[in-house]
């Protein structure tokens, strides 16, 4: 066997044709139909079963299948006869010899609860495609059924990219993003999305406002025009469903305006963030550049939460970003939480900021304390 022959497939013109017709596959009505109102691992689901039936698209991708998806008691297992998926490795793709030996966008569905598990992979797969972890639909110990270091490697890991998608439509909208970005654009590296299977009471985004989720934030709700107090608060993946609680809940309860956005990726918000400031940096008579982040949120100032089923160090590294009073909630935030921060504890702790900035009694935070059994 030749050395050459062990050399992963470069990218060529071939691939972006690849690339092509898997981009036009995902812009179709049927796949948005697909996972408008889907979970984002039933959405990933069906996006694969798309790309691997369609004449168009099935000899254009390679998707790899390692994860064993979900019981026939819970849901139809999506098995190789279905998808036309028969890898559960990337390795044999890397060693095609001849016409077939180009690179070609790859979907790599995996269940890892392990970093170990996780480099094997992305090794596997060269540190290229788009790695999909179902870890979250299963019961676990671990905030979203990953070792705690996953998040911190994953944030630490300037190779690759993590989301975390809230719906269906987040996930297929950076799925669109990802594959242009790599394939069409010959950007370096991986992306990686966690996937959960609950449908949430996350409300339908617009398709323009959807399309940011790659950028790593937008805005979901809107707060309504009052003369209350406000707040904003970021949600990603399945904590989002506890922010639209909690903005239902200040708004009943406590008569406060919350503006809610859903963040799938808040290491791709920071990382910009400090790319942003780097460059003003060695540029001090440019013109400045402004992040996402700060596009988004602006000087407004009022209180910012953000939340995140992850400890509370992921939500927290966009905290240098934002110029009004931040305030980090995670999966350790608060010790009679099992897991996501409860609405509830959202309110508390958005009703203390606006204590802390002199907008409300701090004995409204004490109220709610009390109301909702937290201390």
């Amino acid at each position: 066997m030749s050395l050459e022959r062990l050399c992963p497939p470069a990218p060529t013109p071939q691939t972006r044709l690849a690339a092509a017709a898997c981009l036009e596959k995902l812009a179709g009505k049927d796949l948005e139909s697909a996972c408008l109102a889907a979970s984002p691992y039933r959405a990933i689901q069906a996006i694969a079963r798309g790309l691997a039936q369609d004449d168009a698209t099935q000899s254009k991708v390679w998707i790899v299948k390692a994860s064993p998806g979900k019981s026939v008691q819970q849901t139809p297992l999506m098995d190789d006869a279905d998808t036309g998926v028969g890898n559960i490795s990337a390795w044999p793709l890397w060693f095609r010899d001849g016409a077939e030996h180009f690179e070609m966008p790859l979907l790599y569905l995996l269940r890892s609860v392990s970093v170990a598990g996780l480099r094997a992979a992305i090794d596997e797969a060269a540190d290229r495609g788009i790695l999909c972890n179902d870890a979250e639909i299963t019961s676990s110990r671990w905030p979203k059924s990953v070792q705690p270091a996953v998040p911190l490697w994953l944030a630490s890991s300037v190779n690759g990219i993590p989301y975390d998608p809230a719906s269906g439509q987040e996930a297929l909208a950076i799925l669109r993003s990802a594959m242009q970005a790599m394939y069409m654009d010959d950007e370096p590296g991986f992306f990686y999305m966690t996937l959960h299977d609950d449908d949430g009471k996350v409300p339908a985004p617009s398709q323009a406002h959807v399309n940011e989720a790659y950028k790593g934030m937008y805005r979901l709700l809107a707060a309504p025009e009052s003369s209350a107090p406000a707040v904003r608060l970021l949600g990603a993946g399945q904590a989002l469903g506890k922010v639209i609680d909690a903005a239902s809940l200040l708004r009943e309860d406590w008569n406060i305006s919350a503006e809610v956005w859903s963040c799938p990726s808040y290491t791709r918000l920071a990382r910009e963030g400090h790319e942003a400031e780097r460059w003003n940096m060695l540029h001090p008579l440019s013109k400045k550049k402004t992040s996402h982040i700060q596009t988004c949120l602006g000087s407004g100032q009022s209180p910012v939460l953000a939340i995140t089923g992850y400890g509370q160090h992921i939500a927290d590294q966009i905290g240098a970003f934002v110029r009004a009073r931040f305030v980090a909630l995670g999966a350790d935030s608060h010790r009679q939480t099992n897991g996501f921060p409860s609405a509830q504890w959202i309110v508390a702790a958005a009703l203390k900021a606006l204590g802390d900035e002199g907008a409300l009694p701090m004995r409204y935070a004490e109220e709610a304390l009390k109301r909702y059994a937290l201390a």
